[in-house]
């Protein structure tokens, strides 16, 4: 089996879990077989004091 790796960013105004189901949500209309993710960084936009923006860095691993 062959594993490729791609690498996407997700965004989500409610969380980094929602953050990543994006990611996943996104690439699946495009990449197909996706078998593993792997978090590489989780990050937020602020304003005012407060998240607004949450951002998950992912590898998706994913078969031919």
């Amino acid at each position: 089996m062959h594993v490729k790796i791609s690498e996407l960013v997700g965004e989500s105004p409610d969380s980094w879990k929602g953050a990543v189901q994006s990611a996943i949500a996104e690439a699946s209309k495009t990449i197909k077989n996706i078998v593993a993710v792997e978090v590489v960084n989780f990050t937020a936009n602020v304003e005012n004091g407060r998240l607004v923006e949450y951002k998950a860095n992912l590898k998706v691993a994913h078969t031919d």
